[in-house]
């Protein structure tokens, strides 16, 4: 992987932690500054979207990135078949 392509990453990573820094904060101030509107069930919906984002960044979080090495095939099965995914990174 190319130095631009982890600083890209990265930015990405910074970004969803924005995003869910700032759906919690919504998400309180509807549960407790809104009372008898439906609050709870608008602010269960916006936790949901949060725990979408943070699935995704836990999964940007856990990519070794001192294993990928810039085009080189990755799967069991590589890019012939037999198994592996033969996705490229």
């Amino acid at each position: 992987m190319d130095q631009a392509t982890l600083n890209e990453l990265n930015s990405i990573k910074s970004e969803l932690r924005s995003i869910i820094r700032e759906l919690d904060s919504i998400s309180d101030g509807v549960r407790y500054d809104f009372k008898n509107i439906g609050n709870e069930r608008c602010a269960d919906c916006i936790d949901k979207v949060r725990s979408e984002y943070s699935n995704v960044l836990r999964k940007l979080e856990n990519i070794d990135t001192s294993e990928l090495i810039e085009g080189r095939t990755y799967g069991n099965g590589g890019s012939s078949g037999g198994g592996g995914s033969g996705r490229s990174f």
